[in-house]
């Protein structure tokens, strides 16, 4: 009998605990932002034989100005192209890049992938992962749209979501 109660107790304080606990849930914001930057070294460029262009290494720097959620404040923004090409004919072009922001208390890193179209128009979509400091653990995921405003200077709106762990 003394068994069945002590069994009995050690049941009751188990479950007691898995209901006392509770259970950390992830939360999501709507991530909105406005990015101004501008090249800082071009990287390499060269044609191809059907007279493509690409770039390889090329590094941007800027701001990314956080509208959404409200408190983020303003980051520096780093770019750097893994390759951009572009048929100078059409317009059409593909681009892929890791990219950096960087708050007082932390920073988050990821990638990005997008087209060109007009020759100065661009789109994709990216995902950060990796973050230190308050961004630790974080998920910023989402698209942007924007435009060369000249051979050496962009903008993009930035719009997702960022889930905290």
């Amino acid at each position: 009998m003394e068994k069945k109660v002590l069994m009995s107790i050690i049941a009751l304080l188990a479950l007691s605990i898995l209901i006392v606990s509770p259970v950390k849930a992830k939360t999501v914001e709507l991530y909105e932002s406005h990015v101004e930057m501008e090249m800082i070294d071009p990287g390499t460029m060269w044609f191809s034989e059907e007279g493509i262009m690409h770039l390889k290494g090329s590094y941007w720097f800027g701001t990314e100005e956080v509208i959404i959620p409200d408190g983020l404040g303003t980051a520096t923004f780093e770019e750097w192209y893994n390759h951009l090409s572009l048929d100078p004919i059409t317009g059409e072009g593909a681009l892929s890049a890791k990219w950096r922001l960087t708050f007082p208390e932390g920073s988050i890193e990821g990638s990005a992938r997008g087209r060109i179209t007009e020759g100065y128009l661009l789109s994709g979509t990216f995902v950060g992962t990796h973050g230190s400091g308050d961004f630790a653990g974080v998920v910023k995921m989402g698209s942007f749209y924007g435009m060369l405003t000249s051979e050496t200077t962009a903008v993009a709106e930035i719009s997702g979501i960022i889930v905290y762990p």
